[in-house]
């Protein structure tokens, strides 16, 4: 197996050239490899921008997370309070609000609505991608590098949260935007320290102490590296610079709100560390959802991680450490949700991307950014053969199960959309070795085989994101025809106030708060049975089951999904506002 070069060479890859940005202009132009890279990187990020604008049917947003946030967004830009978004009027202050910002921001530009809504997460999960090639391409085979951007998009979670408003892939994208400030700084250019500080500040405002675990997980590297670190002035300078960036907001929010601003960013931090509130999520909860979620790139990348700790696991110390600690870190805290595997991702490409390059017997042709060490393939293990082999496995339950879709066998009706899809991937994976089995013959079999295995995953992203319930939380609620439900043809919207029964149906009082146009504040059942809330207002099901609307003298409008729209008897409509 050929080493995977020496870390402490300042502004050198294993892959040829200057690390990406570490050189001057000048430097940059001279150097075909890096200009090579860079090019490539840019186009694996294009060619991934269908599976996240691709869409079998009109999105809408998910309750919780996603109408929270899109609808803070929407009063921001109603009321400008940009120091403490709101939600139906209460501040809140459990969460930064960079993500609240950048939804309002992206509302400013093209208007309110769902692709709108998500394009802030969208941009970070693209972005994630280059990002993840130039720190690899500091510790890996230029080879490794570009294989591992190639995988990320094809994680099914990384694009399921990148097409979501939410905070974990846009922190993840501030966290390897540091990194790779960080690791350009400790290879010589202090003046990437400048950055990396710029996003440790960006990544405190996005989700306040979230951004403490990846901090932990470097730890091993900056351990390593600290004669190239501690001693340096724009080190230090550049962390207080991202304090800075926090406190240009925490510090006005707080002398504008109270302390209570502070008492809700510790407080939430706290509670969610006291106990696991999904109560789905067990211990082992992690060690099912990664393997299912990415497959079958989250399995390779154990084997890319023992690959890289047989050969020198001290020159590549932060590509496998950093991930297996922060998985520990994640393992340990009490909460354990989906989104927050969503920073391993990254790391769990580029070591998928380690096995598809390692594993190949044969190299590929990819032109001037040639790969280190090609004379020491007869040394590898034939992993090609055994991942041929495995996948194929896997391609002959895929497309057994296809042909049971296509003669209608009972209880599988869910995946029958997929029956095509499952049996062209079933069929994709069946050819990996034949390929291995004719790669002395074949003259581009490496290409064909690695494109073979791209093929089949990138089959399957397109026939995921191509289904009309992806993305397509509440269809009912965004089709409402609002004219129609009020009797009315006047283009303003009288408020709606949004009741609410405790927690079972908060997420669609959220959502149902994002789609109604002009929302007025939450009415719990208290003050339902007080008559506290305005003439027109939305009766969750748990209410309705609880209380009787003709005896509260409500008048029932229309119906969606057991919510009820009802408006007050005698009421001659409500004070009319116009729509955001």
């Amino acid at each position: 197996m050929r080493p995977f070069g020496n870390p402490n060479r300042l502004g050198s890859s294993p892959g040829g050239g200057s690390l990406p940005g570490s050189s001057s202009f000048v430097q940059f132009r001279r150097d075909p490899h890096l200009l090579s890279f860079w090019g490539l990187s840019l186009v694996i990020m294009g060619l991934a921008v269908p599976l996240f604008v691709l869409s079998g049917a009109d999105p809408s947003l998910a309750g919780c997370d996603e109408s929270f946030y899109a609808q803070m967004a929407r009063e921001l830009l109603r009321g400008s309070n940009w120091l403490g978004p709101t939600f139906l009027g209460e501040p809140f202050f459990e969460k930064p609000p960079l993500l609240t910002w950048s939804v309002a921001l992206s509302f400013a530009l093209y208007g309110i609505n769902e692709w709108a809504a998500r394009l802030p997460g969208i941009l970070a999960a693209l972005l994630s991608i280059p990002l993840v090639g130039w720190i690899g391409r500091a510790f890996l085979p230029t080879r490794a590098a570009l294989l591992g951007m190639a995988v990320l998009p094809l994680c099914y979670l990384w694009v399921q949260q990148g097409r979501l408003v939410g905070q974990d892939v846009p922190l993840t994208c501030l966290e390897l935007l540091g990194i790779l400030g960080l690791v350009n700084g400790i290879r010589g250019h202090r003046r990437w320290f400048w950055l990396a500080g710029v996003a440790f500040g960006l990544g405190l405002l996005m989700k306040s102490a979230m951004i403490l675990l990846p901090a932990v997980a470097l730890i091993p590297y900056l351990w390593q590296q600290r004669r190239h670190w501690l001693g340096s002035a724009q080190f230090w300078l550049a962390i207080g610079l991202g304090l800075g960036i926090f406190g240009l907001w925490l510090v006005p929010a707080v002398g504008v709100h109270g302390p209570k601003v502070l008492a809700a960013l510790v407080g939430k931090v706290w509670d969610l560390g006291q106990e696991p509130f999904h109560a789905d999520a067990t211990g082992w909860y992690y060690f099912w959802h990664i393997p299912i979620h990415g497959s079958p790139w989250t399995v390779l990348a154990l084997v890319g991680g023992w690959l890289l700790l047989r050969q020198k696991p001290g020159s590549t110390l932060l590509v496998w450490s950093f991930p297996l600690l922060l998985f520990l870190l994640l393992q340990l805290y009490p909460t354990k949700t989906p989104y927050y595997t969503v920073q391993l991702y990254p790391w769990l490409a580029l070591l998928a991307g380690v096995v598809l390059d390692q594993a190949l017997p044969f190299p590929l042709r990819t032109g001037s950014v040639a790969t280190a060490g090609r004379g020491s393939r007869r040394n590898k293990p034939p992993l090609a053969q055994v991942l041929s082999w495995g996948l194929a496995a896997v391609g002959t339950l895929l497309l057994g199960l296809g042909v049971a879709l296509k003669r209608d066998v009972e209880g599988l009706g869910l995946l029958q959309p997929h029956a095509w899809s499952l049996v062209a991937i079933g069929l994709l994976y069946l050819l990996l070795p034949v390929l291995w089995s004719w790669r002395r013959v074949l003259h581009y079999a490496g290409e064909l085989w690695v494109g073979t295995l791209l093929a089949a995953s990138i089959l399957t992203m397109v026939s995921i994101v191509l289904r009309p319930d992806f993305g397509n939380f509440n269809p009912a609620f965004a089709q409402l025809d609002w004219k129609q439900m009020l009797g009315s043809d006047k283009g303003d919207f009288p408020v709606v106030d949004i009741g609410r029964s405790g927690l079972p149906d908060v997420c669609q009082a959220q959502a149902i708060a994002f789609y109604t146009p002009n929302p007025g504040r939450w009415v719990d059942d208290a003050a339902l049975q007080a008559g506290e809330h305005g003439d027109y207002l939305w009766v969750s099901p748990v209410q309705a089951q609880q209380l009787s609307l003709q005896d509260l003298g409500l008048q029932p409008l229309a119906e969606v999904e057991g919510w009820q729209l009802v408006r007050r008897l005698g009421s001659a409509g409500g004070e009319l506002s116009p729509s955001p």
